[in-house]
């Protein structure tokens, strides 16, 4: 898919895809993966998941990855957090909570941007 076709239905307000709770199987076989407490995880393609708020209140810091500056910014404003923006190379960067998410392409994700993640 385009990226445009993502970025429309979120200015749309077409996410349909959108749960609005932690999903279900992460909250079941989560503690199967048995990842030490402080392990950062990362979310890829995360939009405004609220599986990034379960796995923090679950004691893990987490970076996610979404192309919508939209979701983003409705992530952190939904869930009451005030997000730092700041460019970090390709990306607008916005952490809260020790939640990070890169706001742009995943395929500019570098090693070092990941390099501290212990589980996906």
């Amino acid at each position: 898919m385009k990226k445009d076709f993502w970025l429309e239905r979120w200015q749309r307000e077409e996410t349909g895809f959108h749960e609005g709770v932690a999903n279900a199987y992460l909250t079941q076989f989560w503690q199967e993966l048995r990842l030490a407490k402080g392990g950062r995880v990362f979310v890829p393609l995360c939009g405004k998941s609220m599986d990034m708020k379960w796995l923090r209140e679950q004691g893990y810091p987490v970076t996610g990855v979404e192309l919508s500056s939209i979701a983003v910014q409705a992530f952190f404003r939904e869930n009451g957090y005030i997000a730092n923006a700041y460019t970090s190379g390709k990306f607008e960067r916005y952490d809260a909570n020790e939640i990070s998410i890169f706001c742009g392409d995943f395929f500019d994700l570098s090693r070092d941007d990941l390099a501290m993640v212990s589980a996906v």
